[in-house]
């Protein structure tokens, strides 16, 4: 019951055994989830894989599906790193490279997945934050063009990335279609376009 009761307070330590056990948790069901579809991993699966007791896992997380979220919302954010390229122009293709070699692992379509079906309340909650913070990552990344001169505003950011990384996924995830460099251009030459004639 030890475990337990570290995992119901998380806050009071930081870096600490709740945040290994955690971290455990996550990357188990990580890579759980690059072997097998998310019907075919269990609980008990990821909880022997990390080391912890399955009840552990449903308290802290509740459902299943809660923690794959939260796994592979973790998994994405540590690969989705958005760096300063020097142009707007080539921050968005790092963007859509990227995004696009997530997407086409295992893990990153069952992020997508989920992420879009997923209606509990976790997931939910899960799911716009991890959104949330992606679009305070794009926003730096379109007033960066603005103090370059790039652009004039960076008013339609969210709209602009929204554009990027939809088109994105119903390329890669509706019609399963490679992105090639050629292709990964024309989309974003196709924001940039919508974005110079503002």
């Amino acid at each position: 019951m030890k475990e337990i009761s570290q995992d119901r307070s998380p806050r009071t330590r930081p870096g600490g055994r709740t945040a290994r056990t955690r971290h455990a948790v996550l990357e188990a069901a990580a890579a759980l989830l690059a072997e097998a579809s998310p019907a075919d991993v269990t609980a008990a699966q990821i909880a022997s894989r990390a080391g912890v007791n399955e009840t552990t896992i449903y308290r802290k997380w509740g459902t299943k599906e809660a923690l794959f979220t939260d796994a592979l919302l973790t998994l994405s954010a540590e690969r989705l790193v958005m760096t300063d390229t020097g142009s707007l122009r080539g921050d968005l293709l790092q963007v859509i490279s990227r995004v696009a070699a997530f997407l086409g692992t295992p893990a990153g379509y069952s992020l997508a997945y989920m992420g879009a079906t997923g209606v509990d309340a976790t997931t939910t909650a899960l799911r716009e934050a991890f959104w949330a913070d992606r679009f305070v990552k794009a926003q730096a990344i379109f007033e960066r063009a603005v103090s370059r001169g790039e652009i004039a505003s960076a008013d339609a950011a969210q709209l602009a990335y929204e554009a990027l990384i939809g088109t994105l996924h119903f390329r890669i995830l509706a019609r399963r279609c490679a992105l090639d460099k050629d292709i990964a251009e024309r989309i974003v030459d196709l924001v940039l376009c919508g974005l110079l004639d503002r």
